[in-house]
Order: C-alpha cells, then sequence, then structure tokens
C-alpha cells in the first residue's frame, strides 16, 4: 500500500490544494495512512522474505547479545531476486558465530558455549517452524519453495554441526545432532 502524499500539490480533480484546510501539518499521518508493520506475502519471494526475518528474530531472541538486526540482512531488502537457501544460511551462521566468536574471546567455558549453540537451534528451529506456518497459512508454499526452505535450514544444522567441533572440540554427532557427548 502506498501512503499518499500529504501536503499542497494537485488533488484528483486538477486543482492545487492551497488552503489550510486541506493541508496537514508534516509531521502528522493519517491513520488510514500507516503502513502495517507486518509483511504482506504476495509473492514467493516475499515468503522466503519473511522466513528470513523470522528465523531472524527468533534467533535474536535465544541467543541475546545484540539489540540490531542480524549482519547482512538489510542487503536482501535492495535485491530483485530473493536471498536464496545459502545467502540465508550464510547471514545466520554469521550472526552465530560471531556470538560464540564473542564470548569465547571473552573466555566463556564450554559449558556456555553448547548453552549458546543450544539456544541457536532452538531459535532457528522456532523461526523456520513460525515461518513455514504463516507462508503455508496464506497458501503460498509450493514444492519449490519447501525444498529452498528445506535446503537453507539443512546448511544451517551443518554449519551449527562444524560450530560444535571448532568452538567445543568435538565430533558432531552424526545421527542426533542434538546430542551432546
Amino acid at each position: 500500500m502506498v501512503a499518499p502524499i500529504i501536503g499542497r500539490g494537485p488533488d484528483m480533480t486538477g486543482r492545487v490544494n492551497t488552503g489550510p484546510a486541506e493541508t496537514k501539518p508534516a509531521g502528522r499521518v493519517a491513520p488510514e495512512a500507516r503502513v502495517d508493520k507486518q509483511a504482506s506475502i504476495r509473492t514467493p519471494a516475499d515468503a522466503i522474505n519473511v522466513m528470513r526475518t523470522r528465523m531472524e528474530q527468533r534467533l535474536q531472541e535465544a541467543m541475546g547479545g545484540q539489540n540490531k538486526a542480524v549482519s547482512g540482512a538489510d542487503k536482501y531488502a535492495a535485491q530483485a531476486q530473493p536471498p536464496g537457501a545459502s545467502d540465508v544460511a550464510g547471514v545466520i551462521l554469521g550472526f552465530v558465530q560471531n556470538r560464540l566468536q564473542a564470548e569465547a574471546d571473552a573466555g566463556a567455558d564450554v559449558e556456555k558455549l553448547a548453552g549458546l549453540l543450544e539456544q541457536a537451534r532452538a531459535g532457528i528451529e522456532q523461526g523456520y517452524a513460525e515461518a513455514r506456518e504463516q507462508i503455508e497459512a496464506l497458501g503460498m508454499m509450493n514444492e519449490t519453495l519447501g525444498t529452498e526452505i528445506d535446503k537453507g535450514f539443512d546448511l544451517i544444522q551443518d554449519g551449527l554441526l562444524k560450530f560444535e567441533e571448532q568452538f567445543l572440540g568435538k565430533e558432531p554427532a552424526v545421527d542426533n545432532p542434538t546430542e551432546t557427548g
């Protein structure tokens, strides 16, 4: 939805609005002109962006540490094409790695790092579940989109297994990635 232009200018009949009764203060926006903050999903590209945003929100809630958006997330807004599975995975894994590295550099023990990894897993799983649910509820889910979402989730899970090895010094479990041992 496009918000109307507020202030002086031609109206629908071509007349120029010049009187004070026809203008509104520059800082005020009519309630009907406000855009809903929840993203509108009309295309598969919108669906992927909703999925990415939901995942990032849940991951930040789970891991904390930063109040701003996940690093690199804004670059997708300007792209004509939606982010692919590897793009989403790269952004999410970059956030997790930066958070783990910051904690490790600050002297965190293995237990704390393991806890952060578990929080990351929980946030990622919740974000993906919520995004899928929202996309399906809107009737936008199709085989191609589902495959792309699954691919991104798998890439993130593989990355988390590598972080277990890197930060916790243990070989990742193959059969059960959340198993600790």
